[in-house]
């Protein structure tokens, strides 16, 4: 396997099981990782890129610490994705437009995935009106999947280890 950005995070752990908790230990917000709902779901989702940027690093730096611990090639590549900048608050994420929120937290530990639920809450809502979605990461695949389907997403972290994120059903 060569490790690049595109690496589902899920494929690498298949591969590389052992390496787990040496990947935990660099980047403590994978922890989530040991759940086993994420591991079968989001983790078979969340590229590299993905996951560098829920742990707020450089994709790069990510690639090359997981081809140094399988023993790969070290070299990557160097214009690495820098953490996401919060764009500014859009005017549809206000208190007031949201009709459904969600916490991941509660669903992972009751073994749904969010992605459905929240594609589920999604339907129910009327063009305007947004949802939340409360965890404790930010949820870069979920974003990218929502935002390719056209639905305008923002996230914000609201402390160290929880994050709101906003979808707008347009």
């Amino acid at each position: 396997m060569i490790i690049t950005p595109e690496t589902k995070i899920g494929d690498f752990l298949e591969a590389h099981p052992d390496l787990q908790e040496a990947l935990i230990a660099r980047v403590p917000e994978f922890a989530k990782l040991r759940n086993p709902v994420l591991r079968r779901t989001v983790a078979k989702l969340a590229t590299v890129d993905q996951a560098a940027r829920i742990a707020g690093m450089p994709t790069g730096e990510l690639v090359r610490f997981l081809r140094e611990l399988t023993g790969e090639a070290v070299a990557a590549p160097s214009a690495g994705v820098p953490a996401p900048i919060e764009d500014p608050r859009p005017a549809w994420a206000v208190s007031g437009s949201v009709r459904t929120t969600l916490d991941a937290d509660a669903l992972l530990a009751a073994g749904e995935h969010p992605l459905a639920r929240t594609r589920r809450a999604l339907l129910t809502l009327a063009p305007g009106e947004a949802m939340q979605l409360l965890s404790p990461f930010r949820p870069e695949p979920l974003l990218d999947q929502f935002r390719q389907e056209g639905f305008p997403c923002w996230c914000e972290a609201e402390a160290a280890g929880r994050f709101r994120t906003w979808i707008l059903k347009p």
